[in-house]
C-alpha cells in the first residue's frame, strides 16, 4: 500500500501538471471561450422584435480565420439558437450549409459581407415563403431586409475586430477596431438581457463597468463614446426608452470628467448622474435593478488592479517616445560601425598605394616615339630596307626579353649597327614610354573600378539609412503574396537576415497544416524563386506561446562542401618559400582560394607573394569586387623599380550554393578539374603581376559537381624534361585514386619525373554534395515510414 504522503505527492503533482498545461495553452483556451460565448449570445440577439441576424457573421469569421475553434463556435451557436426555438436552429443550419459556396471560383469574386447578406436573405425568403404559403406580409419583407443589412455590417465589424493570428495579439488598437469591439460588445449585452438575478442585471453591470474602465483609461472622450454607443444599442434593442441614451451619455461624461480625482469620485459621479435623471424623468426605467447593477459595477471597478488599467492605456494610447529613442540609438550605432569599417578599408588602400608611389623617380614624357637615330643614319636602307640585315628583329627580341637576357642581344646589335649606344638608349626610352602608357591606361581602369566600388558602398549606406525600417518588411510582403497565390495558410512571416549565403526566414504555420510536406514542396521553391538562392529547413517545432502554431525556420542551404589538403615546400628547405597560399570562407556559401608564386625562391620572393596574398585577402574580406581587386593589385605590382620583381596570382571563388567556380589568373599555372575519367583545364591568359603590365583581366566560370577534384599548383611541380601534355595525362591517371592527397601527389611526381629545384605548392580539393539532415524523404527502406524532427 502507498503511504498517505505518497498519495498526496501524486495528487499534487497531477494538479500541478494540469495547471502547467492550462498555462501553456491559455491563449487557445481563451479564444475557445470567447468564440463560444460570442456564438451563444449573438445567435439569440433579437433586434426590432423580429430580426436574428448575427449567427452567420460569427460563423463566417471562424470558418475563414480560426478553423481550430469551429467546434466551440458550433456548440455555442447551437445552444443559443435553441433558446429561440427549433425553427431558428434549422434556419441557422441552412445558412451555414450554403456558406461554403463562397469558396467557389465564380462566387469568390463577391465580397464576403455582401455574400453573407445574400445568404441570410435567401434562406429567410425561402423559409417565409413556406411559412406564409407564398404570401409574405410587408412587415416581414421589411424585417428580412433589416436582417440582411445588419448581418452585412456585423460581418464587417467582426472581421475588423478579430484580425488573423498573430496580428490580433500584437497589432495596435486603431479607432476603427475599438469601435467595432464596442459595437459587438453592446450587441452581446442585448443577448444577455434575460440574465437578471434579484436586483442585479448582468448586462447592466458589464455596460457600466466598461464605461468606468473607459473613463479611467481615456478620460472624457473615450468614456462618452463608449457610453453613447452602449446606450444606443441597448435602447434600440428594446424599441423604447430612447431617453436612456442621454442617461448613458451623461454617466460617461461625468465619469471621464472626474478621472483626475480618482476612482471614488468617478463612481460617485456615475451614481449622481443616475439620481439626477430619476428626479428629472420618472418615466425612465431607472428602477432598483438598474441602481443595484450600477452599485455592483462600481464595487467591481474598485477591485480591478491598477496595472491592468495601465497596460490597457499603454495598448490604446502608446507612448512612442522611448521606441523612437531606442531606434535612433540603434541606427546611430549601426551607421557609425559601417562608416568606421569603410574608413579602415580606405586607410588600408591608401597606405598600400602610398608604399608603391613613394621614392619613385619622375620619368619625363616624350611625344616622339620614332627611332631618330636610324632615320638620320646613312645605313638606314641597309638595316630597314627590303634586304634588312636583321636589326628590326633584334630590336623586337630585345623588347620581349627580360633585362637579364638582353646583354647578348645588345652585343649582336653592336656587330651590325654603327650607332649601337644610341640605339640601345632609344630602345630603353621607348620601353619606358610603352610601360608608362600601359600604366596610365590600366590606372584609369583601376580607378574607375575603385570609384564604382566606393559608389556601391555609399549606396548601401544610404539605403540602410533610408530603408532601415522597411528593409525586411518588403521581403515579408513578397512572401505573403506568394503564399496567398498558393493558398498556403500562415500566421506570421519574419525575415531575420537577407545577407547572401546567410538568409534566414521564420514561418508560423497553423498546427493542423501539414507543415513538413508544405515546407519542402511549396515553401522552399517559393524562397528560391524569390531570391535565386537554395534554402533548407533547419528546424521545426510546435510552440504554444503566445498561441499554438508550428514554427519552421528556413536558412540558406550550402549544397556543396569542399575539403582541401595543402602541400608546400621550399627549394632550399628553409622556413620561407616563394609560394604563398590561403583558403578561407568569405561567408558560409562562398570559399576563396588564393595561390601566389613570387619570382625566385629567396626571401624577397617570399615577401612579395605574402604581400600579394595579404592584399587580396583584405580586399575580399572588405567586400571589394574580385575584378577590382585583381586590377588594383596588377596596377600596384606594375609600379616596380629595376629589381624587376613580380608574382603570379591564382584566385578561385567557389560558390558552394550554386556549384560554380570562378577563376582569375595572372601568370599562374592551370587549374585542373577531374570529373570521373575526364579532366578539364582552366588556363591562364595573362602575364604575372608586375611584368609587362596589361589592363585586361577576365574571369572564367566552371560548374562543379559532387565528386569533382580541383587541383591548384605552382610551377615547381612541373618537369622541364617532359611535355606538359604527358604530365597532365599522368595527373589524370593518378588522381583516379580515391585515397590521393596533396602530399602523395607530389611524391608520385618526384618519383616519376625530374622536378626542378623550386618551391612547390599543391592545393588538393574535393567537392562533395551536402545532404540536408531535414527531409521527409529518405533513401533507406528501413526508415521509409519514419519522420525525423530536427530542433
Amino acid at each position: 500500500m502507498k503511504t498517505l504522503y505518497e498519495q498526496n505527492q501524486k495528487r499534487n503533482f497531477s494538479w500541478r501538471k494540469v495547471l502547467e498545461e492550462i498555462q501553456v495553452r491559455k491563449v487557445a483556451i481563451s479564444f475557445a471561450l470567447i468564440f463560444f460565448i460570442l456564438a451563444f449570445f449573438l445567435a439569440q440577439v433579437v433586434l426590432f422584435e423580429a430580426s436574428v441576424p448575427f449567427f452567420l457573421p460569427i460563423w463566417a469569421l471562424v470558418s475563414l480565420r480560426f478553423k481550430r475553434f469551429l467546434p466551440w463556435t458550433i456548440a455555442g451557436a447551437l445552444l443559443g439558437s435553441m433558446t429561440l426555438g427549433l425553427g431558428q436552429v434549422v434556419i441557422h443550419a441552412m445558412q451555414a450549409f450554403i456558406f461554403p459556396l463562397h469558396s467557389k471560383r465564380l462566387i469568390r469574386k463577391i465580397p464576403l459581407p455582401l455574400f453573407v447578406l445574400l445568404d441570410v436573405v435567401f434562406i429567410q425568403v425561402i423559409w417565409q415563403l413556406v411559412s406564409y404559403w407564398g404570401q409574405i406580409p410587408g412587415s416581414v419583407w421589411l424585417a428580412i431586409g433589416y436582417e440582411g443589412l445588419l448581418s452585412l455590417f456585423m460581418t464587417i465589424f467582426l472581421f475588423q475586430l478579430f484580425l488573423p493570428l498573430p496580428d490580433i495579439l500584437h497589432k495596435r488598437w486603431t479607432a476603427e477596431r475599438m469601435g467595432a469591439a464596442l459595437l459587438i460588445g453592446a450587441l452581446v449585452l442585448t443577448g444577455m438581457s434575460s440574465y437578471i438575478f434579484g436586483y442585479v442585471s448582468i448586462p447592466l453591470i458589464l455596460a457600466h463597468l466598461v464605461i468606468a474602465i473607459a473613463s479611467a483609461v481615456g478620460g472624457i472622450q473615450l468614456a462618452t463614446v463608449v457610453a453613447v454607443l452602449a446606450g444606443t444599442i441597448l435602447s434600440i434593442s428594446k424599441l423604447s426608452f430612447s431617453g436612456m441614451i442621454a442617461v448613458y451619455a451623461v454617466t460617461g461624461f461625468l465619469a471621464g470628467l472626474h478621472k483626475p480625482f480618482g476612482r471614488l469620485w468617478q463612481a460617485f459621479s456615475m451614481l449622481g448622474a443616475t439620481f439626477f435623471f430619476i428626479l428629472y424623468d420618472r418615466t425612465l426605467p431607472l428602477d432598483s435593478v438598474y441602481i443595484g447593477s450600477l452599485v455592483t459595477a462600481s464595487l467591481l471597478f474598485f477591485a480591478i488592479p491598477s496595472s491592468w488599467i495601465k497596460s490597457l492605456k499603454e495598448e490604446l494610447y502608446p507612448d512612442t517616445s522611448n521606441i523612437l529613442l531606442r531606434r535612433q540609438k540603434w541606427m546611430t550605432e549601426k551607421v557609425n560601425n559601417q562608416l568606421q569599417e569603410f574608413q579602415h578599408f580606405v586607410d588600408f588602400i591608401t597606405s598600400f598605394i602610398s608604399d608603391r608611389f613613394n621614392n619613385k623617380g619622375a620619368v619625363e614624357k616624350e611625344q616622339n616615339q620614332a627611332f631618330e637615330t636610324c632615320q638620320s643614319c646613312f645605313q638606314y636602307e641597309k638595316c630597314w630596307g627590303a634586304k634588312s640585315n636583321g636589326i628590326p628583329s633584334l630590336m623586337a627580341q630585345w623588347e620581349n626579353e627580360p633585362k637579364k637576357n638582353r646583354i647578348q642581344i645588345e652585343k649582336r646589335i653592336g656587330y651590325k649597327c654603327v650607332k649601337p649606344v644610341k640605339i640601345i638608349q632609344e630602345l630603353i626610352e621607348r620601353e619606358a614610354k610603352k610601360q608608362l602608357n600601359n600604366q596610365m591606361q590600366h590606372g584609369k581602369k583601376m580607378y574607375a573600378l575603385k570609384l564604382r566600388d566606393i559608389g556601391n558602398h555609399m549606396n548601401e549606406l544610404i539605403n540602410n539609412l533610408d530603408n532601415s525600417m522597411t528593409l525586411y518588411t518588403s521581403h515579408e510582403e513578397e512572401i505573403k503574396q506568394k503564399f496567398d497565390q498558393c493558398n498556403i495558410p500562415f500566421f506570421q512571416i519574419d525575415v531575420l537576415n537577407i545577407a547572401v549565403g546567410q538568409m534566414e526566414v521564420v514561418f508560423c504555420l497553423p498546427v493542423e497544416s501539414r507543415a513538413k510536406m508544405v515546407g519542402e514542396r511549396l515553401i522552399l521553391p517559393i524562397l528560391y524563386d524569390l531570391w535565386k538562392e537554395p534554402f533548407e529547413i533547419t528546424s521545426m517545432k510546435e510552440v504554444h506561446q503566445p498561441y499554438e502554431h508550428i514554427q519552421m525556420t528556413c536558412k540558406s542551404s550550402v549544397r556543396f562542401q569542399v575539403t582541401h589538403d595543402v602541400y608546400t615546400s621550399s627549394s632550399r628547405n628553409t622556413i620561407y618559400s616563394g609560394d604563398a597560399h590561403a583558403v578561407f570562407p568569405l561567408h558560409p556559401g562562398l570559399l576563396a582560394v588564393i595561390l601566389s608564386d613570387g619570382m625566385g625562391n629567396d626571401i624577397e620572393a617570399h615577401r612579395e607573394s605574402r604581400r600579394v596574398m595579404q592584399f587580396m585577402r583584405e580586399c575580399l574580406n572588405k567586400k571589394m569586387d574580385p575584378e577590382t581587386t585583381m586590377h588594383t593589385l596588377h596596377y600596384m605590382m606594375s609600379l616596380q623599380d629595376d629589381t624587376d620583381s613580380y608574382a603570379t596570382v591564382d584566385l578561385a571563388l567557389i560558390d558552394l550554393q550554386k556549384g560554380e567556380l570562378w577563376s582569375w589568373k595572372a601568370g599562374s599555372m592551370s587549374t585542373y578539374l577531374i570529373r570521373g575519367n575526364e579532366m578539364r583545364k582552366i588556363e591562364s591568359k595573362h602575364v604575372p603581376f608586375g611584368f609587362l603590365p596589361t589592363f585586361t583581366i577576365e574571369a572564367r566560370k566552371v560548374d562543379i559537381k559532387d565528386g569533382d577534384i580541383l587541383l591548384m599548383l605552382s610551377d615547381g611541380v612541373f618537369s622541364s624534361n617532359t611535355t606538359i601534355d604527358k604530365q597532365e595525362l599522368y595527373y589524370q591517371k593518378i588522381l583516379q585514386d580515391p585515397t590521393m592527397n596533396a602530399e602523395r601527389f607530389v611524391k608520385k611526381l618526384e618519383e616519376t619525373y625530374s622536378l626542378p629545384g623550386d618551391d612547390r605548392t599543391v592545393i588538393f580539393m574535393q567537392v562533395k554534395h551536402v545532404v540536408p539532415e531535414w527531409s521527409i524523404f529518405s533513401p533507406r527502406e528501413a526508415a521509409k515510414f519514419q519522420e525525423k524532427m530536427v530542433h
